[in-house]
């Protein structure tokens, strides 16, 4: 009987030891998740940090402000981005204008919860000097280089700074600082156009197209073409690439690439690879857009657009020009537009 009663409180005691131990481990676990949680949203605090826009806008107009007559600054023919404007009221004068500037955030990878946009503020004067250039939302992103010195580095320039491309903004290697600095040379054209107007705008820069991703670096995708080859843009650093986007199931997209390649005929390519993306699981299918092109271009299945997307050349049709050390030239519709033919006369004429 006594030694029952020791076995029951030994079984007890044992049950006791498990089940606090049991629960050891699961406040252990749950102190580590906390733990992790706390640390992954550490990381990522900053990229998330929106500062209201009208914070930005009274810190750099040094007092509350007003703002009215809100359009739209667009010029097709001249720049390729447009702009959301509004005037400046300060003490029931206007002050100036400001523009909203947004770029592809490129830390929008690293959580669902970062914007994947990244907006920015530009004010500039009656005068089109610039007062202010902040990102609001977020207030952060990665530049590559110091973020609150390049910033500071806009205040007081001015339209033909940027026009004429003397502005000394320092971008060193960063993709992302270069297309910052480029987007506020569209909206200062067009602020300058907006004043001064087209005619005045063109003697000054024989009637230039300005695109701000130009200079940028494109991905070195990775692919398998329709006849098996491994393909890999790195390979083709030393050529001139023109890279299409499109669908062959739509006939007008098999028509514009037609049209394109009889200008294309007009050149000389032979330091120029081409390359379609066929958005179509039929490998025949992606001949309806290489017949028109030169003999040799290649063809790359891409059903689900994933490698256009990487290219940015996912609708249809969509044409990429991009230079040597894959730098991009243009980037637009495949149809045969004025601007687009231009862009192609000036990538292939300087073959």
């Amino acid at each position: 009987m006594v030694k029952k009663e020791k076995k029951k409180k030994k079984e007890s005691s044992n049950k006791k030891i498990i089940l606090f131990v049991a629960g050891t481990v699961v406040v252990i676990a749950a102190v580590i998740v906390i733990a992790i949680f706390a640390i992954n949203s550490a990381k990522i605090s900053k990229f998330t940090e929106i500062i209201p826009k009208e914070t930005v806008r009274e810190e750099i107009m040094g007092s509350r402000v007003d703002i009215e007559n809100p359009k739209v600054l667009s010029n097709p023919l001249r720049v390729a981005d447009n702009f959301a404007v509004e005037d400046i009221i300060k003490e029931g004068q206007k002050a100036g204008e400001e523009a909203i500037v947004v770029i592809d955030n490129p830390d929008a990878s690293k959580s669902a919860k970062i914007p994947k946009n990244a907006s920015l503020l530009l004010i500039v004067d009656n005068d089109l000097k610039i007062l202010g250039f902040k990102p609001f939302n977020p207030s952060y992103f990665t530049l590559g280089i110091d973020l609150d010195k390049f910033f500071a580095e806009f205040k007081g320039k001015e339209p033909l700074e940027f026009i004429n491309k003397f502005d000394g903004i320092y971008t060193d290697n960063s993709d992302t600082a270069l297309l910052v600095k480029n987007k506020v040379r569209e909206a200062m054209t067009l602020f300058y156009i907006e004043k001064y107007g087209e005619v005045q705008y063109d003697a000054l820069t024989n009637n230039e197209f300005i695109f701000a991703e130009k200079g940028m670096k494109v991905t070195p995708i990775k692919a398998k073409d329709i006849d098996g080859n491994e393909i890999n843009l790195e390979d083709f650093r030393n050529y001139k690439l023109f890279i299409v986007g499109g669908n062959p199931g739509c006939g007008g997209c098999v028509e514009d690439i037609k049209r394109l390649g009889l200008e294309i005929a007009k050149y000389d390519t032979g330091n120029v690879k081409f390359i379609v993306l066929s958005f179509s699981s039929e490998p025949g299918d992606a001949q309806k857009l290489l017949s028109p092109l030169p003999a040799g271009a290649i063809g790359i299945i891409d059903t689900d657009r994933k490698l256009a997307i990487e290219l940015k050349v996912n609708s249809s049709p969509y044409i990429a020009l991009v230079d040597k050390d894959l730098t991009l030239f243009y980037r637009g519709p495949g149809e045969p537009t004025r601007e687009t033919l231009t862009q192609l006369k000036d990538f292939l004429g300087g073959s």
